[in-house]
């Protein structure tokens, strides 16, 4: 009776253990099943003297519980109508970037600058304030704004320094630099689990509480905020983090009556070509939609 017994503990204890490296495998199965295969392109210094570039495209993948959305000031208006314009034909599509992102478990991070007192009494702001405090490297300036770095980048291709307003405003005049905007606009959608600040340190917080890998970086102005705000492309390089530019969702501050005497469009494809050579690879949307990318009426 009793070796009975034993045989059927050694073999119960032999079907648990089975079962234990079962569902360990189906783990890991479904943890390869959840990655996101993303295709990125970057610009490969090939000769030094004479500063010859080469595109290279490769891919990785990437699990979105580590990966993170920074949605850069996509506001509600703009002291450029023209640039107020375009964000309002950008917005529906980034609005359904992420929404795909989000479904399939992305951080989503809004960032518009100098709103905040708008969204004060919002969940998601308020949720941003709320996750503990992760200290960055030692001195390292986590709130300020990130200029252009001569020790590591080239003079950026476009000049802005006009304020890069394409087009006049519709009574004529060139548009007054101003602050035009309150929010960011209301076609991105802000819902439960998202996040919103303006704030390198809070962002900061997010990305490390959440040990997020991947920093997919969108908005405008890529010339301006996009590079330089503390949470932006420049901030996150330095930081030596895996940031990303989503080059179909953003757009420059570019006069093309200012060198180097492009289109808007080309300014923006010359300020693309700046950052993967320098500061991060780019992607396009269609990695997390599964549908065409985006382009601005007049771009194709």
């Amino acid at each position: 009776m009793k070796s009975i017994f034993c045989v059927l503990l050694v073999i119960a204890v032999m079907s648990s253990c089975r079962q234990g490296r079962n569902d360990g495998t189906r783990e890991e199965i479904t943890s390869e099943t959840n990655l996101i295969q993303v295709n990125l392109r970057k610009q490969v210094a090939i000769n030094s003297e004479n500063v010859a570039w080469e595109t290279r495209e490769y891919e990785e993948d990437w699990d979105p519980s580590k990966t993170a959305f920074i949605i850069t000031d996509m506001w509600d208006e703009h002291w450029c109508e023209s640039a107020t314009k375009r964000v309002g034909e950008l917005a529906p599509a980034m609005n359904a970037t992420i929404a795909a992102a989000r479904e399939k478990g992305v951080t989503i991070i809004h960032a518009p600058s100098g709103t905040m007192d708008f969204y004060a009494d919002a969940p998601q702001r308020k949720a941003a304030q709320a996750v503990a405090y992760h200290a960055a490297p030692e001195a390292f300036p986590i709130n300020d704004w990130c200029y252009l770095d001569p020790d590591n980048e080239a003079p950026l291709p476009i000049d802005d320094s006009d304020g890069g307003c394409d087009q006049p405003c519709s009574n004529g005049e060139p548009c007054e630099e101003r602050t035009a905007w309150t929010r960011q606009t209301p076609e991105i959608r802000v819902i439960e689990g998202d996040f919103i600040s303006d704030q390198g340190q809070e962002i900061f917080n997010i990305i490390q509480s959440r040990d997020i890998k991947n920093i997919v970086v969108m908005g405008v102005h890529l010339n301006m905020c996009v590079l330089g705000r503390p949470f932006a492309i420049r901030q996150m390089a330095n930081l030596n983090k895996n940031v990303v530019l989503m080059r179909d969702m953003t757009d420059t501050m570019y006069n093309p009556e200012m060198p180097p005497y492009v289109n808007h469009f080309e300014g923006t494809n010359l300020v693309v070509a700046h950052v993967e050579r320098y500061w991060a690879p780019s992607m396009l949307s269609t990695d997390f939609t599964g549908t065409s990318v985006f382009r601005f009426k007049g771009a194709e």
